[in-house]
């Protein structure tokens, strides 16, 4: 078993002597990760979190940042990100904006909004997407505008689906419709549609789910199916879940759980208690299980959690424990 504290020792030691910047950023990589892997070891690593952020290298100080959110009391996080908003480096106010728009908490809007004002416009996208999710159309032109960059246009689409604003629907029609658009953005897209009332979105998402439609994007459009409320959506993910031969029988178990309808729920169940079904299927029928919501499948997700390997275990707490 791996001594973690041997290796953060070595990484804080390559901070100290080492002077090429490639390394120097590894060392603060695995400074991060160690605690990622594990938060109860956050105590043990508090005074490597101040190493960094006063580092003077901006890539050491951006890992700062993000591994501040992993070791710093929630209650302290807002106030701490939004003093990184005025940091003279934008790798590090890029930084300090994404975990503050991840927090979407309501009492960081005043900070997403001063940081929607920042001159590089990938800082106001991420302070839009934080926007987006407290259900505030301050950034919408962002993310539109954002439709049209390669890098940034799969989670805009997800930010105007959580922001819902039928403003958007122009923009998301003409980038649905543009030729060559990579298949995963135009589901994501047709999603968006469905969401915001367009027909032609849910019909889009219907038909990739079929048996037929064996394209890479073809979970995605399953999920969406229940996400969006599609008409149709309860008995297609019900076929798909049901099928021992679908490969796509997890994306509708979590598909049928968004949907929300307790039909779902034996389907659900079923697929929870296969004997030899991957662990894979299993979590996902567990996780549809637990956001759809019925107190009696709640409950069996909560009697099987001993079954499930510890990494699963693990996600499968944090779903409960974010979804009370």
């Amino acid at each position: 078993m791996t001594d973690w504290r041997a290796e953060r020792d070595r990484a804080l030691l390559s901070l100290e002597r080492e002077k090429d910047p490639a390394r120097r950023g590894e060392a603060a990589e695995l400074l991060f990760h160690l605690v990622a892997e594990d938060t109860s070891r956050a105590p043990e690593l508090s005074a490597a979190l101040s190493l960094l952020l006063s580092d003077s290298q901006v890539a050491v100080r951006r890992t700062g940042v993000g591994m501040a959110t992993l070791v710093l009391p929630e209650e302290e996080l807002p106030d701490f990100l939004a003093r990184h908003l005025a940091d003279s480096e934008s790798l590090v106010r890029l930084e300090a904006t994404g975990r503050l728009a991840d927090l979407a908490r309501p009492d960081c809007r005043g900070a997403l909004a001063q940081a929607l004002e920042d001159p590089i416009f990938e800082i106001r996208f991420e302070a839009a997407r934080g926007m987006a999710a407290l259900h505030h159309p301050a950034g919408l032109d962002v993310l539109v505008r954002a439709l049209d960059e390669d890098l940034l246009r799969f989670r805009a689409l997800g930010a105007l689906a959580e922001l819902g604003d039928e403003r958007a629907l122009p923009a998301v029609q003409r980038l649905f419709k543009r030729w060559l658009l990579p298949a995963f953005e135009r589901t994501q897209a047709a999603g968006v549609l469905a969401k915001l009332g367009d027909k032609e979105g849910a019909e889009w998402l219907l038909t990739r789910t079929r048996p037929r439609w064996w394209g890479q994007d073809r979970p995605l459009a399953v999920e969406l199916c229940g996400e969006v409320k599609a008409p149709g959506a309860l008995e297609t993910l019900r076929a798909i879940v049901t099928n021992p031969k679908d490969a796509c029988r997890g994306a509708a178990a979590r598909g049928l759980g968004r949907l929300g309808d307790p039909h779902a729920l034996p389907w659900l169940l079923a697929l929870l208690e296969e004997s030899g079904a991957p662990e894979d299927f299993r979590l996902d029928a567990a996780e549809g299980l637990w956001l759809l919501g019925v107190p009696e499948g709640r409950a069996r997700v909560r009697e099987v959690l001993p079954s499930f390997s510890a990494e699963a275990r693990a996600e499968l707490t944090e779903l409960i424990q974010e979804m009370p």
